[in-house]
């Protein structure tokens, strides 16, 4: 022995070790990130030179904010609650970093009043901080669920600061993005370029806005890949907002949470937990690592959420049951109205009836059609919508989060209760009728919904709702749902953070079994790229040259459709699909794509998609 003396390390604590598995991890992320940065600088100057590294100007861009803002109207006692809540960021702003929630309905202005709280944030914690300084905050990360919702939130704040910042002050890091032109690219050099800087900001999070998804977030805080650990650093000292909250899976809220809470405790994070629909992440009580007692941004939850109650939700008596052709007969009485139901083949066998009725007007929505189709037939609607055309949507409930549409009607087939409420907020939603609009909850005759949490969460809905009548008054108040998810939580939720697997691997420091563990939506499915648009090109290119480019696998995503993997090995024993190379993991779907339904001939019964 070389007479070297190790210290005693004493024993931890439970939750001591999973905060260390996570400092482990930005450990490692720093070591990665310097490595790659350092080889790029040897090997490949060029690629150097264009890595961006703009700063955040939080005084600058809260200006622009603001003076964004100070454009809305302010007439009405609407458009004073939003004012107030705006008052209410920016107040909270000037508290001290940490964990906070930010509970406001559809219409309160949520998105760019959460971003003033963060710019506000950032300003007055680095006044008085030399450049430089480890104490600044360095950047905003927006954590979304849904690509749609993204790409909205990322075009916003693009035309809030492109022109002043430059492109790279926004970042979109998520499976769907794809090259966006902009009109100063002139030429293959300037877009490959662009290109190139984009996926270099990506790699390691160094833009001051990112955007991007729960997938990518937490997937990464877990993970045990150097690729994906690159850009945990950078979480360091960011104020981190994550929306529509309510998403995130039960069965990891200890593992999930926890790592939020290491994120404000030990690098100096502030998180922000945005939803209309705020879970009751307190009843995991003693499973997320030091308890959950975030402070609140708005001082006037119920008073907002009654003032921007723009709909009369109706539920369905005891034992009331309704057909699908009494829905559909409902639906084309009215020149513009959506459906919202629980299952893919509900939603294509309504439309059916629609279409079969000859009913002017008619579109369906799941995820059967590929990302741009979808993107493409909601921009038709938007329109048919504004301009008062006749506009009936048959949707899953992919419709129910984030997508702007405004419909004076709704219907939704009985489901889990956020889900009522999230389509709740499809239903006039620009408030244009000073009197509160339908929403008509209905129980299909045969009551199909997606197997695991998805139908617990119905079952506890039916049950929930039975014990409380007056319900159909109370829907829009923040206390009535919260107690809803405490009850939802008791179900789906870890009793102790043992139970959750995720936990338990960091706690034995078994990170490839951590990484494997947080699986937010499965990994159960494959994407098929279908020959719709672009993505016929697409196919025929790879046909023929056996290579796509990196921005055209990015790009193949909106042309894909994900299927279970049971799905997808029945497609492909029945001749559906097709590999056009051999070595590329790359599968063409080569049967029925319907303009309106999108992919066919796979049974969907059982799921929501």
């Amino acid at each position: 022995m070389d007479g070297i003396r190790f210290p005693e390390v004493p024993l931890r604590k439970s939750g001591a070790i999973f905060a260390e598995s996570l400092r482990t991890r930005m450990l490692f992320s720093c070591l990665v990130d310097a490595d790659f940065l350092d080889t790029e600088a040897h090997f490949t100057p060029d690629a150097a030179k264009h890595r961006p590294v703009p700063g955040i100007h939080a005084s600058s861009a809260f200006r622009l904010l603001m003076d964004h803002l100070g454009r809305f109207p302010t007439g009405g006692d609407l458009n004073q609650r939003r004012r107030n809540l705006l008052a209410d960021c920016i107040s909270a702003a000037e508290k001290p970093s940490g964990l906070f929630t930010l509970t406001a309905p559809t219409g309160s202005g949520k998105t760019l009043s959460s971003l003033a709280f963060a710019l506000r944030h950032i300003e007055h914690h680095n006044a008085g901080l030399p450049d430089g300084d480890p104490r600044r905050f360095r950047r905003i990360i927006v954590v979304i669920p849904f690509t749609t919702v993204i790409e909205q939130t990322a075009s916003v704040y693009r035309n809030l600061f492109e022109e002043e910042f430059g492109p790279d002050y926004v970042l979109e890091h998520h499976s769907s993005v794809a090259p966006r032109e902009r009109h100063q690219d002139h030429g293959q050099d300037a877009e490959n370029q662009r290109l190139r800087r984009a996926r270099l900001a990506a790699e390691n999070w160094s833009s001051p806005i990112v955007i991007t998804t729960n997938v990518q977030f937490f997937e990464s805080l877990f993970s045990n890949r150097p690729s994906d650990c690159r850009k945990l650093h950078s979480l360091g000292r960011s104020v981190v907002l994550f929306d529509e909250v309510q998403t995130l899976p039960p069965a990891l809220v200890p593992s999930l949470l926890s790592g939020v809470k290491v994120l404000t405790q030990d690098f100096g994070v502030t998180a922000v937990f945005m939803t209309a629909t705020q879970p009751a992440f307190a009843a995991a009580g003693d499973a997320v690592l030091g308890g959950w007692n975030p402070v609140p941004i708005s001082t006037d939850e119920d008073g907002l959420a009654q003032a921007l109650r723009r709909t009369r939700i109706q539920l369905p008596k005891p034992n009331e049951v309704i057909s699908l052709p009494q829905i559909a007969e409902q639906l084309a009485g009215h020149g513009q109205g959506l459906c919202v139901v629980n299952t893919t083949s509900e939603a294509r066998r309504l439309f059916g009836l629609l279409r079969e009725a000859s009913v002017e007007g008619v579109f369906h929505l799941s995820s059967r059609l590929c990302p741009q189709h979808r993107r493409e037939r909601l921009a038709i609607i938007r329109d048919r919508l504004a301009e008062g055309k006749s506009c009936r949507l048959v949707s899953t409930q992919l419709i129910e989060a984030g997508v702007d549409l405004d419909f004076p009607i709704a219907y939704r087939a009985i489901g889990p209760l956020d889900s009522i409420i999230q389509t709740a907020g499809r239903c006039n939603r620009e408030g244009r009728s000073a009197e509160p609009l339908p929403v008509i909850v209905f129980r299909p005759e045969e009551l199909k919904t997606p197997p695991g949490a998805y139908r617990i969460a119905t079952d506890k809905t039916v049950e929930f709702l039975a014990r409380h009548p007056e319900a159909a008054e109370q829907l829009h108040l923040p206390e009535f749902y919260a107690s809803y998810f405490r009850e939802l939580y008791g179900l789906l939720g870890p009793e102790s953070a043992k139970q959750d697997p995720v936990f338990a691997a960091c706690e034995a420091l078994d990170f490839p079994k951590a990484a494997d563990e947080c699986q937010l939506i499965g990994n159960e499915t494959r994407a098929v790229l279908v020959k719709w648009g672009r993505g016929l090109e697409l196919a025929e290119k790879l046909a023929r040259q056996r290579h796509l480019t990196a921005a055209e696998c990015r790009e193949a995503q909106r042309y894909s459709v994900n299927l279970y993997q049971s799905e997808f090995l029945a497609s492909q024993s029945r001749g559906y699909l097709y590999q056009p190379a051999e070595d590329w993991d790359f599968w063409v779907w080569n049967s029925d794509y319907d303009p309106d339904l999108g992919l066919g001939h796979v049974g969907t019964d059982d799921y929501n998609l």
